[in-house]
């Protein structure tokens, strides 16, 4: 027969290649990592991760415990923060024209004064302020192993290295943060820097407006003197020019016309005035001489003399002394009259003369003035350019005295451009470490290491995990895959017995167990049509992977089944079925090839299942080659015409030579593997010496599979499992 190879219509033909099904949400993946095409198999993730679970969850446990050990030995430090806001308006008190516009904090002003923030000269000014050089609490929480205070600049640089600044958002408020091992450290210094920054924004104030009166005090003493110097250019040459203003109007020249002028017209006036009254007191009837009260008096008294003289001139002789006293103080009041009147006639002629005379002379003098006038126009044209010189230097002399009694007056007056609106408050628990980012940290790096032992684990195995991954390997078919009872949850199964996982079939023959051993004989079909071998060979690569468990449950369970079943010790070395049923001591093959017993005479039936046994016996003398000689084929031949299904307990391929000449005698060799035991290469060397040997290989067993293990890979017991459950119920 030839060597069972994974061929498909092999497959198709003995029932062997069909996918056994999986439950929802698993499938079989290839050990050798992703497979099918696809970048990431996740089954094969996913089975890698249920492999090693346990390996994995102590590592993700391992790496917290560091991590909370780490947190728990790690430096507590606390965060103080002040928030500070930033007036978008002018601080002038007193507004001029140069302070008229508003000066409007943008947003790049705010991130410059986040850089002034975290200046040296800040933080120096904070430590000078604060003294936190000497400070005794901020020694020990900043710099514990100091001999001594520092100095101001040490002190600055790690206060800077602690701060943290940063605007919040888009607004005009900026955060300002300090980290201390010492929460009081933290708020105290929080606050040192806030303070120091806002008063050293009203000290920048302050110094500045000092400059500017300095500077402006320095330029009013130069401008001083440049007015001063220009108004006495004007004036030297308004008299040097006789340009003399004797207003703000006119020069001297200017002034004299208008008033020649003036004179001149009242003079003409008064002229006039006095030849009329001139031609009106011609004679004793002029106006002056009617309009003098003088005159008038006289007048009255002639009258009044006129008509006393009259009436005593009826009544006295001429030698009357009345009379003549009348007569003489007429005559008295007649001649005054007469020369009053001859003064007042001539005073008015006097009077037209005096006039004429001042007329003259105001018109010779208006001569004069326009003269010196037009000299003076053509001289104004200089004046001019003096006058504006000194205008203008009188001008920036203003502006700079109005600019420098202002800052006079708002000395002292300063306002810093930002305030703190909330001060830095004692923190009550520290920021750092934080235990949730420890823990997520630990958390993810627990699962990088989980996952990087899982590889190397992955790595470091070379067993065999699922019955698609012997397949490939090989290029045999998996047969069976026999379960481990032991992950079974079965209460009664002796696993430290000998015998226990056999007598756990006879005992359990609806178990998934059971039922994964009666897949052996049913693919062989074992008593039907079509039976694909009578005498079976059952070997394993090396010692201890189940095989001798094996052949007693196979040849049990087909026994039940009612086939005439042999099961054969053939490993000389060990006996391991003659052992486990304790036939030790009686005569078995060696004896029957030997010719000492007849077969009848040797053979036992195992009561449990009412299989045949042929046990072995052999002492050192007996000769290894009688195992593999004529007699041995004839004797199986002779087994093959008697019984449904003889089992070969052979030896392990790799130790044992005459293992591959006993495997060779069989119809069919089932190689044992155990799962995750098995090595890939003593596997292959196994397969490699049986095929030489001329062995008809037709399978593999995989032997004590992790059903819990085996339900995330698909394996078939896990529906066994999921089956007989359900008929539990």
């Amino acid at each position: 027969m030839a060597p069972n190879k994974l061929d498909p219509s092999v497959a198709r033909r003995v029932g062997l290649n069909d996918p056994a099904p999986g439950p929802a949400g698993t499938g079989s993946a290839s050990g050798s990592g992703p497979d099918g095409g696809k970048l990431i198999d996740l089954s094969w993730l996913a089975t890698l991760a249920w492999r090693h679970k346990w390996a994995m969850l102590m590592a993700i446990a391992s790496v917290l415990a560091v991590t909370l050990a780490a947190y728990m030995l790690a430096v507590k430090k606390y965060d103080a923060s002040v928030v500070l806001a930033l007036d978008r308006g002018d601080q002038q008190l007193v507004r001029t024209a140069q302070t008229n516009k508003d000066t409007i904090i943008d947003s790049p002003a705010v991130d410059t004064e986040v850089q002034v923030l975290l200046s040296p000269e800040v933080s120096a000014a904070a430590v000078r302020n604060a003294r936190l050089n000497t400070d005794p609490a901020f020694l020990a929480a900043s710099a514990p192993n100091a001999p001594g205070p520092l100095t101001e600049a040490a002190a600055a640089n790690i206060v800077r290295s602690n701060l943290t600044v940063g605007r919040q958002g888009l607004s005009y408020a900026i955060n300002l943060g300090y980290r201390s091992r010492d929460p009081q450290v933290s708020a105290k210094v929080a606050n040192a820097v806030a303070d120091s920054y806002v008063s050293g924004q009203v000290q920048g104030e302050q110094n500045a407006r000092s400059q500017d009166i300095n500077m402006l005090r320095s330029r009013l003493d130069q401008l001083r003197g440049d007015v001063i110097k220009a108004e006495a250019a004007v004036a030297s040459y308004r008299a040097s020019a006789d340009l003399v203003a004797v207003s703000n109007d006119s020069t001297i020249a200017q002034q004299e016309l208008s008033t020649l002028n003036t004179e001149l017209a009242s003079a003409k006036a008064e002229l006039a005035a006095s030849q009329g009254r001139a031609r009106a007191n011609a004679g004793e009837n002029g106006t002056a001489v009617n309009n003098s009260p003088v005159i008038r008096d006289l007048r009255t008294e002639v009258s009044t003399l006129e008509v006393k003289l009259a009436e005593q001139s009826s009544s006295l002789g001429p030698k009357h002394p009345d009379r003549m006293r009348t007569e003489a103080q007429l005559d008295t009041a007649r001649q005054s009259l007469r020369r009053e009147v001859s003064r007042a006639s001539s005073g008015v002629g006097a009077d037209v003369g005096v006039d004429s005379q001042r007329v003259g002379a105001l018109q010779s003098a208006i001569g004069g003035a326009k003269g010196r006038l037009l000299a003076g126009n053509n001289a104004s044209v200089r004046l001019n350019e003096l006058e504006r010189v000194a205008e203008s230097s009188r001008q920036l002399y203003q502006t700079f005295l109005d600019r420098y009694r202002v800052e006079l007056a708002t000395r002292g007056t300063e306002k810093s451009k930002a305030q703190v609106i909330a001060r830095a408050q004692v923190p009550s628990r520290p920021s750092s470490p934080d235990l949730l980012v420890y823990m997520l940290g630990g958390g993810i790096a627990g699962v990088i290491a989980a996952v990087l032992l899982a590889l190397a684990l992955e790595w470091r195995e070379r067993g065999i995990r699922t019955r698609a991954e012997a397949e490939e390997l090989t290029g045999y078919d998996v047969v069976s895959s026999l379960p481990d009872i032991a992950t079974m949850d079965e209460p009664d199964f002796r696993k430290d017995e000998v015998l226990g996982v056999p007598d756990f079939l006879v005992h359990h023959k609806d178990s998934p167990f059971a039922e994964s051993v009666r897949a052996i004989w049913t693919a062989l079909k074992i008593g039907h049509k079509g039976q694909v071998a009578r005498l079976v060979g059952i070997t394993s690569s090396i010692p201890g992977e189940g095989k001798t468990s094996t052949a007693i449950a196979l040849a049990r369970s087909a026994a039940m089944a009612g086939r005439r079943t042999l099961l054969i010790d053939c490993d000389v070395r060990r006996m391991g079925t003659t052992v486990a049923l304790n036939l030790r001591g009686r005569p078995g093959l060696a004896e029957v090839l030997n010719g000492e017993a007849r077969v009848e005479d040797v053979l036992v039936v195992d009561e449990p299942s009412g299989a045949h046994v042929l046990p072995l016996n052999s002492t050192a003398e007996t000769p290894l080659d009688i195992i593999h000689s004529d007699a041995t084929a004839i004797l199986l031949d002779r087994f093959r015409q008697e019984y449904d299904l003889v089992v070969l307990d052979i030896a392990p391929v790799i130790p044992v030579a005459e293992a591959r000449a006993l495997a060779a005698m069989a119809d069919v060799t089932l190689m044992i593997l155990r799962w995750r035991t098995t090595q890939r290469n003593v596997l292959k060397t196994a397969l490699r010496e049986l095929d030489r040997a001329g062995a008809h290989i037709y399978g593999l067993l995989l032997t004590q599979v992790d059903t819990r293990s085996s339900a995330v890979l698909g394996e078939e017991m896990a529906y066994y499992q999921y089956y007989y459950a359900r008929g539990a119920n």
